[in-house]
């Protein structure tokens, strides 16, 4: 049964959320932890609408060098219209220099389906309303791109502050149908690349990347844009300590988003829960414009959010 709900959702993936066209050239970056059930479905519906497909499968990554595809990849990447990543031991092809630059540049159209398997495919967010979702991400988007400052608090203790660059406010709303545009599946967020300056404390009581539901709440104190300290109990908060003060750059607050899915489910998957209606996630590591080799999610729940004063999200509850 999951491999025909898997075909229903690569046609809606490949006709309408990518709206891919005859003759255009799409890449599946995989790697040997992938789900391949996804590829070849994918890759069936992409051949049935004229478009050519090209498999890639790279190497896994760890936290050393998640942020990077091959040589062979990156060179390959000039001859497509639309890049699909499908690894499942990084997420290298979302975070790829390369293809960043190519999709900031114009020349490429993105969908990231990094660190998900069947399951994500069919299930969750997947199964939700992506037109009611453009229409909240394009409300939620423009008042924060209005706004000159953003305050995320929660019950369990977070209290962050960020000043509002308008320009590093985006959306991803599970399209992306002309080149420049870069989205997810499943999906459902308005996210910024903050600017130094963001100061206070993030509290993460929902999943982390590639380490799961942690055994405690984690406390992470951020002064200038920088994680300068983090608590808590346990492996995953330990492990995430390592990496953030060893890997360049690893401790640049990278990311503040608000989900928007009303089906993603809460259910300790850090893909599914960071794009959930009423989670917060923010990142450290990789942007566009810092660079380090990794870029890690972290999942805030039921998180309350006021742009200039103005509530956005009060509890978990969108307020727009």
């Amino acid at each position: 049964m999951k491999i025909i709900d898997a075909f229903v959702t690569a046609e809606s993936i490949v006709k309408k959320h990518l709206a891919i066209k005859p003759n255009e050239e799409v890449v599946l970056v995989a790697d040997s932890e992938t789900d391949m059930e996804i590829v070849y479905t994918l890759a069936g519906v992409i051949k049935s609408v004229g478009a050519d497909y090209t498999i890639a499968i790279m190497p896994n990554r760890d936290h050393s060098n998640s942020a990077m595809m091959t040589k062979f990849i990156d060179k390959g990447l000039e001859a497509a219209d639309v890049l699909i990543g499908v690894t499942k031991a990084s997420g290298a092809p979302c975070y790829s220099a390369v293809a960043q630059q190519m999709f900031y540049d114009g020349k490429i159209r993105t969908m990231s389906m990094v660190f998900r398997n069947l399951n994500h495919f069919t299930k969750g967010g997947a199964t939700a309303d992506y037109d009611e979702i453009v229409k909240n991400a394009d409300r939620l988007a423009d008042i924060w791109r209005n706004g000159k400052e953003i305050h995320v608090t929660s019950k369990k203790g977070t209290d962050l502050r960020a000043p509002i660059v308008k320009e590093r406010v985006r959306i991803e709303n599970g399209f992306a149908t002309k080149v420049g545009d870069e989205c997810a599946f499943s999906d459902g967020e308005v996210f910024m690349y903050p600017v130094a300056g963001v100061d206070g404390i993030a509290v993460i009581d929902g999943p982390i990347y590639r380490f799961g539901l942690p055994e405690d709440i984690m406390k992470i104190k951020v002064n200038e844009g920088k994680a300068i300290s983090i608590e808590g109990n346990g492996d995953a908060v330990n492990q995430l300590k390592e990496i953030v003060f060893s890997v360049e750059n690893a401790e640049n607050f990278a990311e503040l988003a608000i989900g928007l899915n009303p089906c993603s489910l809460i259910n300790g998957d850090f893909e599914e829960e960071k794009k959930a209606l009423g989670n917060v996630h923010f990142a450290l590591g990789k942007t566009p414009v810092v660079y380090s080799a990794i870029h890690m999610d972290l999942i805030m729940r039921e998180g309350t959010v006021e742009i200039d004063n103005k509530l956005v999200l009060k509890d978990g509850k969108l307020m727009i």
